[in-house]
């Protein structure tokens, strides 16, 4: 009997809290079925405050932000602040980690792997750092990872910077890294030095995904009821694709 296929879903701009509520309602219908499902999407301008991250790493306070069209949210997964930006792709990867025998040690590995081989697609040689979850580029991050757990089940997962405006990272963002510096970030577009089409990110990240935890196939969607897309509407610069 052929395993369950991955079930991918390819959403563009969405709202942060639409994208909250889909995830939550495919891990319910992974409990009962297995297989996978991976939510590719964008986000307007939305800090997320993880487990472990606090207004401390805020350089501004979060009423300002609000103010600013930036919506602040409190998430229950692992991780400190994330910063989610047009330009950047934020993946909620849903997996039955009981089925496929994984602890989440080894499951944060697995996804590791898989935003490591999307970059060196892209001549970049990224890698895990014990100091700060993530995936770097020298010293600087390119991609956040952060998971909850429920039922065995895995849910958020990671954001990729591919062409997101890096500038408003320094401006609101105060986490702490290593060797008492904050964690300074890094995207795909900037160290290449040119174009990253989205479509060619998401299409590598699909694929290494299914590779790293050994999917052989998937089912495509770009919409879901529950989502409704958003037109980008904020100055913040896009990348092309």
């Amino acid at each position: 009997m052929p395993t369950p296929p991955l079930e991918v879903y390819l959403l563009g701009l969405v709202d942060f809290d639409d994208a909250q509520q889909l995830q939550r309602r495919l891990a319910y219908d992974l409990g009962e079925a297995g297989g996978g499902a991976l939510i590719l999407c964008e986000h307007t301008p939305t800090v997320s405050i993880g487990r472990a991250g606090s207004r401390g790493h805020l350089r501004v306070d979060p009423k300002q932000l609000q103010a600013s069209g930036i919506a602040v949210r409190w998430v229950n997964r692992g991780g400190g602040c994330v910063l989610h930006l047009p330009g950047q792709i934020t993946g909620y990867f849903v997996y039955p980690m009981a089925r496929a025998g994984l602890d989440v040690g080894s499951y944060v590995g697995h996804l590791e792997r898989a935003i490591v081989a999307t970059l060196a697609e892209f001549n970049l040689a990224g890698s895990p750092r014990p100091e700060a979850p993530g995936i770097f580029l020298g010293h600087s991050r390119v991609a956040s990872i952060g998971v909850a757990v429920s039922r065995w089940i895995a849910y958020h997962g990671f954001t990729l910077n591919v062409g997101a405006y890096l500038e408003p990272f320094d401006a609101i963002l105060d986490e702490p890294g290593w060797d008492g510096y904050s964690l300074r970030q890094t995207s795909i577009e900037s160290r290449r030095q040119r174009p990253a089409p989205m479509a060619q990110v998401r299409e590598s990240l699909i694929r290494q995904v299914e590779t790293s935890f050994g999917l052989e196939r998937h089912h495509l969607y770009t919409h879901h009821p529950l989502v409704r897309r958003k037109v980008a509407s904020h100055v913040y610069a896009q990348s092309a694709g």
